[in-house]
């Protein structure tokens, strides 16, 4: 999302301080923050939704994890048994709240992506080619959970929680 209608990657940083952020850095180009305290993560989020809208003129959802949170499910390896063989992509969807009355696994039209596990309001899936094209679980998952979720690639999250442990 950076770079788009204005939302740079020093105008998200600075509104990440404004809402409450200690210290947030961005990382690679989709909107990655990590950052130290944060008073009221509600309340923050809040903030946060409300100053992206005004940037780039359209609500724009926000979803926060604990570094420690990230840092346990990469170490458990929630990929280690992917539902095929020929995985292109493995990735994670935050969602707000639990994920309750999924019925996984869950498998797109195309059988180019597979969900198959959640904890917490996190959903793992792969992907894979078909027809020379990956496919993706963000819209089949936002329109059966009902809710918006965001989906990074798992490497993306392997890279942040190495970052932080560096900064430690």
């Amino acid at each position: 999302m950076l770079g788009r209608q204005g939302l740079t990657r020093d105008v998200l940083v600075g509104l990440f301080t404004k809402a409450g952020a200690e210290d947030p850095v961005s990382h690679l180009a989709t909107g990655n923050v990590t950052f130290g305290e944060m008073g009221d993560p509600i309340r923050c989020v809040e903030r946060l939704e409300v100053a992206i809208a005004e940037v780039i003129g359209r609500t724009e959802p926000v979803f926060i994890r604990a570094i420690d949170q990230l840092r346990e499910q990469v170490e458990t390896n929630p990929f280690v048994d992917p539902p095929f063989d020929d995985v292109h992509e493995r990735c994670v969807s935050f969602t707000t709240g639990p994920v309750v009355g999924l019925d996984l696994p869950l498998t797109t039209p195309r059988g180019d992506a597979v969900a198959f596990a959640a904890r917490d309001g996190d959903i793992f899936s792969v992907t894979r080619l078909v027809g020379g094209r990956t496919g993706t679980m963000g819209g089949v998952l936002e329109r059966t959970l009902g809710r918006p979720l965001t989906t990074r690639n798992w490497n993306t999250i392997e890279r942040i929680v190495r970052y932080a442990d560096h900064r430690r």
